[in-house]
């Protein structure tokens, strides 16, 4: 099912090269598709698209590393200066003209685009077959995720869904946005299919009561209108699918071949060999990020490492590095390695410490051994091309289950969330929770735990109130603007329509 997901991606973007298609100045509707595998190939574009999500320039870094659950630090020999653009994300001081910004915006609304286009198409095709509505479906969730993710980073955003108006679209307000994307999930969910595992890597039942869970946590700080009961509803319709379930062994999820994961509610599927392609922005390459030059070593990586992107020494001692399974994400210490002799860098036995020197201070680099590593996902032995064979997960049943236990603790039912919660600390090997342990505070902090560089973090920041507050290499803020990134300065050029948020100036 993931090669012929990703072929089908892979034909959706490379079919131009077909120097025998017959040219169009225009399409008739009747030229749009005609068969099934059609319809199939034109709905891969969007799974396609999404392969320039966890670029570090694209929304992954730009949601991940405004965290305190990542760094990319200035290092020794002028590594990761990037124009300051890792420390501004960091320390929140990003302005409209900011890069990563700008790409996430971009990132978005191709997708929204997208989504319109593929539906104009299938709107003026006359084949019909038993899986077309459902496909329709699909699209219009996943419009409704790209949607959702632009009101979380950006607030009110331009709003079309009509693929054949061409006049500028208006700014319309999160509040109004939301409503659209609840109708849309509403309206359509029961279309899909109950299994991820049935349609892997694309919209299923889950992930759209996923996004509307979503929702109605982060409800409350949006809008100051609580839909906890709502959140908890979406969860159980989750739950009550019995489809999904924890796996044994948390890293299950994230091996090099993770999609027979019964746990994972949503990846963005990628292969090495098929979804490599030619485009470098759409690679899954986390171990170039975060290893060091001498890791691939360890790992027997034949393919260059970059030594950059760790964590911060506060997000790191949050972990029981005795107890806590999910700690062996991170490699700290003396490293070795495959064949467990000292790994050397120069003669010097390469140490990963918490420490981090600095984030962007010129005079004073971070050095190269400075800051833990990300180890969640497989290393895979013999890995090439850039391009890594994990799915990244954007959604998991762990999450399913916090979110409800999160929701039932705001409502004063704490005893009701306790075996939720257990659930996934019985998994960590960690000991249970009593009702007196669930504070709010501590289902921030092993929310933290659970979800690292999942991008989840953000939102949770901001939902317990953490966002603006003082850090690693991060001041407090006086007030709480930055909790809404700024619309693009290219994209309010582009847009009249669009007014910048509040605290930015262009």
């Amino acid at each position: 099912m993931k090669k012929i997901l990703v072929i089908a991606m892979a034909l959706s973007v490379f079919s131009c090269t077909n120097l025998d298609e017959t040219i169009y100045s225009s399409i008739p509707s009747d030229k749009f598709f005609t068969t099934e595998e059609e319809f199939l190939m034109s709905a891969g574009r969007v799974y396609s698209h999404l392969l320039g999500y966890t670029h570090y320039y694209n929304i992954w870094g730009t949601i991940t590393v405004s965290t305190d659950e990542a760094l990319s630090p200035f290092r020794q020999f002028n590594q990761w200066d990037d124009g300051g653009v890792w420390r501004d994300l960091h320390a929140h001081t990003f302005t409209p003209a900011h890069d990563n910004i700008r790409q996430t915006w971009e990132f978005l609304f191709t997708g929204i685009s997208l989504c319109n286009q593929i539906l104009y198409e299938f709107s003026q095709a006359t084949l019909d077959f038993p899986v077309k509505e459902s496909m329709i479906a699909e699209i219009k969730v996943m419009r409704a995720w790209f949607y959702f993710n632009a009101i979380d980073l950006f607030g009110n955003v331009p709003f079309t869904i009509d693929f054949t108006d061409v006049s500028v679209p208006l700014q319309k307000s999160r509040t109004e946005v939301f409503a659209f994307i609840e109708q849309e999930l509403k309206e359509n969910v029961d279309l899909l299919v109950d299994s991820p595992l049935a349609n892997y890597g694309r919209a299923t039942k889950p992930f759209a009561y996923m996004i509307l869970a979503k929702m109605y946590l982060n409800s409350e700080k949006w809008f100051g209108a609580p839909k906890w009961q709502e959140a908890i509803d979406a969860c159980n319709a989750i739950i009550n699918l019995n489809t999904l379930q924890l796996e044994d062994d948390y890293f299950a999820n994230f091996k090099a071949n993770n999609q027979p994961s019964k746990e994972n509610i949503f990846a963005i599927v990628y292969d090495k060999v098929y979804a490599n392609g030619g485009d470098w922005s759409r690679r899954f390459r986390f171990h170039q990020l975060t290893l060091h030059w001498e890791s691939v070593r360890t790992f027997g990586i034949l393919d260059e490492t970059w030594n950059g992107f760790c964590t911060s020494q506060s997000f790191f001692n949050t972990f029981d590095l005795t107890k806590d399974y999910r700690s062996n994400m991170w490699l700290y210490g003396p490293q070795v390695e495959s064949s467990g002799a000292p790994l050397l860098w120069y003669g010097w036995q390469v140490d990963f410490t918490p420490y981090v020197t600095s984030l962007f201070d010129m005079s004073n680099p971070a050095g190269h051994n400075q800051g833990v590593r990300f180890a969640k996902y497989e290393y895979e032995n013999g890995l090439q091309g850039e391009c890594m064979n994990n799915d990244y997960v954007v959604y998991r049943y762990a999450d399913v289950l916090l979110t409800k236990g999160e929701a039932l603790v705001r409502q004063g039912n704490a005893a009701t969330a306790l075996p939720l919660f257990n659930a996934v600390r019985k998994r960590a090997g960690l000991s249970d929770y009593t009702s007196a342990d669930l504070t709010l505070d501590e289902i921030y902090a092993e929310r933290g735990r659970e979800f690292v560089w999942e991008g989840s973090r953000r939102q949770d920041m901001i939902r317990f109130g953490k966002w603006t507050a003082a850090r690693d290499f991060k001041a407090a803020e006086s007030d709480n603007h930055t909790e809404i990134f700024p619309i693009p300065a290219r994209a309010r050029t582009n847009n009249s329509n669009l007014n910048q948020n509040p605290g930015y100036t262009d």
